[in-house]
């Protein structure tokens, strides 16, 4: 079994995303130089992200520029897609991010830190899986392996053509900018932006699904633990005001908890409505485009890039389920104890605690969007659908 856990094993890689960005969101002591280091690649990262942003949505507008050409319209829709994507939770993420401080301190506060009671929390059983852990590599795998592709092609094909060939000039992305990057200063400069503006979009697309899986987690081991409580105690009519004294606990605790999902579904559930309709669609593109560019490097990595994607999509989802299925379990759990063996009064609070735990604890916004299993379910049936009709209206 794993060593001891803190609360920062299981905010380290959420954190992460977003301090390789250069924000620290929890605003960790640093020496001056690394504040300012920090600072100035962060600043980077956003006028990369608005200058690109910028022109992958005004090439969409140009609609005469990619019309008649299927394998040209689904690769702008796919970068437009992802990025209007990660402009989304960046928005929402900033807009909510004293929000998320605080509730990433209020956990912190609860979370167990003894050896005894990590036990009885069954902390390891809420870190991120191994099969989450391998999911997440492998999605920042593929992107760093499609940031870094077109300029590892390009050198080679130089190399192993020497004297022959000029120089290929291939970039991450095929938004044209406003400067000639076709020359070798205005490429170095095209990718340096095409490399920060992947970096950005990537980083928060993960971060933020990362904290909601952080947060979610968090929040779930508690109603575990209170199910778990509640299925243990054994009442008595001999003591029965121990038994409401104990019973009066648990529905405070599980109180304290439901606050923290309130502030959970406000900072989080519009971000992942919003991002349903974005997945969808990025994930349509990249079956479509991958079909259209068959066998080749680029096919390839994008076919690599959809299963990274829909791994991500699953893995969210689950998060989701994991918090509907534990917030129940409570009531479950208040059914099956021996709660027979209780006094009259004792029996009349458990019902009211029943009631309430049988409501599930959801990550939704305004019920437009529930994450759990049966969403992940649906959209995939969506995406393949609108896929197969669009395969079908090009003829292939």
């Amino acid at each position: 079994m794993a060593g001891q856990r803190t609360y920062e094993d299981f905010t380290f890689m959420a954190s992460t995303m977003f301090t390789t960005l250069g924000y620290d969101l929890m605003a960790s002591p640093r020496p001056k130089w690394q504040r300012i280091l920090l600072r100035g690649y962060f600043l980077l990262c956003i006028v990369s992200n608005c200058y690109e942003a910028s022109f992958v949505t005004y090439r969409i507008l140009q609609w005469k520029s990619v019309a008649g050409s299927p394998s040209k319209i689904m690769r702008q829709a796919l970068h437009f897609f992802y990025m209007f994507s990660a402009q989304i939770k960046f928005v929402t993420f900033m807009i909510y991010r004293k929000d998320l401080r605080l509730l990433n301190q209020q956990l912190k506060d609860l979370f167990p830190t003894d050896e005894g009671r990590q036990k009885e929390y069954n902390v390891h059983r809420f870190y991120l899986s191994r099969a989450t852990r391998y999911v997440l590599y492998f999605y920042y795998f593929v992107m760093v392996f499609m940031a870094l592709g077109p300029l590892l092609q390009s050198c080679i094909m130089f190399l192993i053509r020497y004297g022959n060939a000029e120089f290929l000039y291939l970039r991450i992305f095929p938004t044209q900018l406003s400067f000639n990057t076709e020359a070798p200063l205005g490429y170095v400069l095209g990718y340096v932006i095409d490399f920060t503006y992947s970096q950005f979009i990537v980083n928060v697309s993960l971060g933020t699904d990362l904290w909601m899986m952080c947060v979610s987690g968090q929040i779930s081991m508690h109603f575990a633990h209170l199910a778990n409580l509640l299925a243990e105690y054994c009442p008595s009519v001999e003591r029965e005001e121990q038994d409401r004294h104990f019973l009066g606990s648990v529905v405070r605790r599980h109180q304290v908890i439901l606050s923290l999902h309130k502030d959970l579904n406000r900072i989080f559930g519009l971000l992942l409505a919003a991002n349903l309709f974005t997945t969808a669609s990025t994930l349509c593109c990249m079956a479509f485009y991958t079909v259209v560019q068959g066998l080749n490097m680029e096919g390839i990595s994008y076919l690599m890039l959809f299963g990274s994607v829909a791994a991500q999509f699953y893995v969210v989802s689950s998060y989701g389920q994991m918090l509907i299925d534990l917030s129940t379990n409570i009531a479950v759990a208040a059914y099956e104890h021996k709660w027979y063996e209780g006094g009259l009064r004792y029996r009349k609070d458990l019902a009211i605690v029943m009631a309430r735990a049988q409501r599930p604890a959801e990550i939704s916004a305004r019920g437009i969007y529930i994450s759990s299993f049966d969403t992940f379910k649906t959209s995939m049936t969506i995406t393949y659908r609108f896929f197969a009709v669009m395969r079908q209206t090009v003829g292939k």
